[in-house]
């Protein structure tokens, strides 16, 4: 087994673990510019709402400035099986609409979402981030992650986040 202390991949956390109840909450940009492949990991505890039909949507935005304009993009994504359980499910195919996180079916649940920079590259966007929107929660509990595969493998990572890879 390798040493995951001295492992290439670059690990960010960009969505520290919160309650962001009825809050459009928009993630920092990771930069691409060195990533051979990218996933985020949106992680979710407790989405609860009055009322079965108040999703939260998850879509990817893209740019190809930090603040410059953005662009929501389709993407591939597969959707955990509950704490406990080793299963998650097909990959499946999201259009740039975004995927439907549900008051308690996904409890508890991540969505790992693949993002593939040599795809955004035709539009030459750069940058990437996750933006979650509902319409009327309770309690939404969720943490995020980006993990990116190094283009050029190092040992000391070339920085990914936005404001620091200009």
């Amino acid at each position: 087994m390798a040493n995951p202390f001295a492992g290439y991949d670059n690990i960010i956390c960009f969505l520290a673990p919160q309650d962001i109840i009825s809050t459009a909450t928009t993630c920092p940009y990771v930069d691409l510019r060195n990533a051979q492949k990218a996933w985020f990991l949106l992680q979710f505890g407790a989405v609860t709402s009055t009322t079965v039909t108040d999703d939260w949507t998850i879509t990817i935005e893209c740019a190809t400035a930090e603040g410059g304009t953005e662009a929501a993009i389709p993407f591939r994504y597969r959707l955990s099986g509950a704490v406990g359980a080793n299963t998650w499910g097909a990959v499946t195919t999201c259009a740039s609409t975004g995927v439907a996180v549900a008051p308690d079916a996904n409890d508890n649940m991540g969505y790992l979402i693949e993002i593939d920079p040599d795809e955004l590259a035709t539009n030459d966007y750069r940058y990437a981030r996750a933006v979650l929107t509902d319409v009327d929660s309770e309690a939404t509990l969720v943490c995020g992650f980006a993990f990116l595969e190094a283009r050029y493998k190092q040992t000391t990572h070339i920085s990914a986040t936005a404001s620091a890879s200009a």
